[in-house]
C-alpha cells in the first residue's frame, strides 16, 4: 500500500524538475548552471572499469552540464597500478574544464606516523591515510603549494570558487549532482547551506555511511533502511525524512557526494559567511591520534567547520543537509535497483522505528563533548611493558574535549602493512579493524 499510495521521495520540488528539463532539453554546455557557479570537484577514485565507464561518463556529463568554463577538476591517485593510471590520463584528455589529474603517485606509509596496537606493532592508522588522500585533492586550492610543487598540480586558487563537489567512486547520475549542488533548501533563487549530502546505497536499500552520518542533535544512524535515523533526543532528522524534505538537517554526512560551500576551504575575505574568527588558514581533512577512539575524517571536518564557524544555522543559510533525492550506489546492480526500493522503502518504516529503538543508534559516550569542555574520557592506556597480547588498559582522564566528539566510535582501524599489494590484488580493501582489547588485568 505505500508503494502505491505513498512512494517515498518521488515528487521534488518543482526547481527539481526544472532543473532536469533544462538538461534533457538541449544540448548547451552550461544548461544546468544558469547562474555559472564555479564548481571546484574533487575525487577519488582507483577502480578502472568505473573509470573507463559509468563513473567517467558520468562525470564528463555533469562537466557538460554545469560548463566547462565554471568547472575545475581535481583527480588523485595513489599506488593503484598502472592500469588505473593510463584510464585517468584518458579521462583527463576527454575533459574539456581545466583539471588537476596526479596519476601513479606513490604515497609509502612509512611517511605517516603510526600508533602503536596493545600487541606491540607499529601500524599506520586508516583514516590518517585517508585524509592525507583527501588533503591531496585540495592543494590546487592552495596557491603556496602549487607555487613550490614539482608534482605538476595545476592551481585552482586565483579562482573564486561557489562550491567545491568532493566525489566517491560510485554510480551517480549528472542531473542529480547538479541538483545537489544547485537546488537543495531552495529559497530566494539559490541553495543555500554549508554543505549538502547524498545517500549512498550498498545492497539495494541499506544506507552506506553510517560511519559518518550524525544526525541533526550528533547521535549515529538508526538501522539502516528507510527513514535511516533512530527515534531519538527530539528525532529532527527523522521527522525531516518522513515528511519528505530534500534538506534533512544534520551535523554531519557524506553520502558519496558532498556538496559544500566552497569558501569553506577557499581563503576567506571578510564578504564570507563563514568568516567570524581570525583564522583563515585552508581547512584540513584530518584523524584522531587516540588509540581506539576512531573518527571518519569526513565527520571531523564538519566538527573543525563548526569549531571554525560555529553550530550549522538553516535560518542564516549556513545549515547542513543530508538530501533524500540524491541518492548514488557502489555496484551496479543497486544503482538498477535504486528506483524500485525508493517507491517501496516506506514499508520499512515501521520495522526500522522498533529495531532502531532497541538497538541503535551507535554513538560514542563523547557526543555532547565540546571542544574546551573540561571532562571525563575513557581513554587507552598501553602498559609500560608488553607481557601480554593486550597490553594496557581504558582508564578515566578528566581533560579538555577537542572538536569532533560526536564523530567517534571506541574502534581502531589500521591499514595493511603492503599497500600497493593490497590495492593491486582485487580484494578491494588495504585495511583491516583492530579488535577492541579488554582490560589488563
Amino acid at each position: 500500500m505505500n508503494g502505491v499510495f505513498r512512494p517515498s521521495c518521488q515528487n521534488p520540488p518543482q526547481h527539481y524538475k526544472e532543473l532536469t528539463t533544462r538538461a534533457h532539453s538541449s544540448s548547451r554546455p552550461g544548461r544546468g548552471n544558469i547562474a555559472k557557479e564555479k564548481v571546484f570537484i574533487a575525487a577519488n577514485i582507483i577502480d578502472e572499469g568505473l573509470i573507463r565507464g559509468q563513473w567517467g561518463t558520468s562525470l564528463l556529463s555533469l562537466i557538460d552540464l554545469l560548463g566547462e568554463d565554471n568547472t575545475f577538476v581535481s583527480i588523485y591517485d595513489n599506488d593503484s597500478g598502472e592500469a588505473t593510471s593510463a584510464a585517468l590520463r584518458e579521462l583527463q584528455l576527454s575533459m574539456k574544464c581545466n583539471s588537476s589529474v596526479v596519476t601513479g603517485d606513490h604515497l609509502p606509509l612509512s611517511s605517516f606516523p603510526t600508533t602503536r596496537l596493545p600487541n606491540g606493532e607499529e601500524r599506520v592508522r586508516r583514516i590518517t591515510y585517508l585524509a592525507e588522500i583527501r588533503n591531496r585533492l585540495l592543494r590546487p586550492l592552495d596557491s603556496q603549494y602549487v607555487t613550490n610543487s614539482t608534482e605538476g598540480f595545476v592551481s585552482a586558487a586565483k579562482t573564486k570558487l561557489d562550491k567545491t563537489l568532493f566525489l566517491n567512486d560510485v554510480y551517480f547520475d549528472p542531473v542529480e549532482a547538479a541538483q545537489l549542488l544547485f537546488s537543495t533548501n531552495y529559497h530566494d533563487g539559490k541553495a543555500r547551506y554549508r554543505a549538502a549530502c547524498g545517500i549512498d546505497f550498498v545492497h539495494g536499500v541499506q544506507m552506506y555511511d553510517t560511519f559518518f552520518v550524525r544526525d541533526a542533535e550528533g547521535y549515529g544512524s538508526g538501522l539502516m533502511v528507510y527513514p535511516w535515523f533512530a527515534p531519538v533526543g527530539h528525532g529532527v532528522s527523522r521527522k525531516a525524512v518522513l515528511g519528505q524534505t530534500d534538506a534533512v538537517p544534520v551535523r554531519s554526512c557524506w553520502g558519496g557526494m558532498a556538496a559544500f560551500d566552497a569558501a569553506l576551504f577557499q581563503t576567506r575575505d571578510a564578504s564570507s559567511p563563514f568568516t567570524n574568527t581570525p583564522d583563515y588558514s585552508l581547512l584540513q581533512f584530518r584523524s584522531s591520534e587516540e588509540p581506539f577512539w576512531e573518527a571518519s575524517e569526513c565527520c571531523l571536518i564538519f566538527a573543525d567547520i563548526e569549531e571554525r564557524c560555529g553550530l550549522p544555522d538553516i535560518a542564516h543559510g549556513t545549515g547542513v543537509f543530508l538530501n533524500p533525492y540524491i541518492r548514488v550506489a557502489y555496484s551496479k546492480t543497486t544503482w538498477q535497483w535504486l528506483p524500485f526500493f525508493r517507491r517501496f522503502e516506506r514499508i520499512f518504516q515501521y520495522a526500522q522505528y522498533i529495531v532502531s529503538k532497541v538497538a541503535y543508534p551507535r554513538h560514542g559516550e563523547r557526543r555532547l563533548h565540546e571542544a574546551g569542555d573540561m571532562v571525563n574520557q575513557l581513554v587507552w592506556q598501553p602498559s609500560s611493558h608488553n607481557t601480554s597480547q593486550n597490553a594496557g588498559r581504558f582508564i578515566d582522564v578528566h581533560r579538555q574535549a577537542t572538536s569532533g566528539g560526536f564523530c567517534g566510535l571506541q574502534k581502531m582501524f589500521v591499514m595493511e602493512k603492503d599497500l600497493q599489494a593490497a590495492n593491486t590484488g582485487g580484494t578491494g580493501r588495504n585495511w583491516e579493524s583492530v579488535n577492541v582489547p579488554a582490560d589488563e588485568n
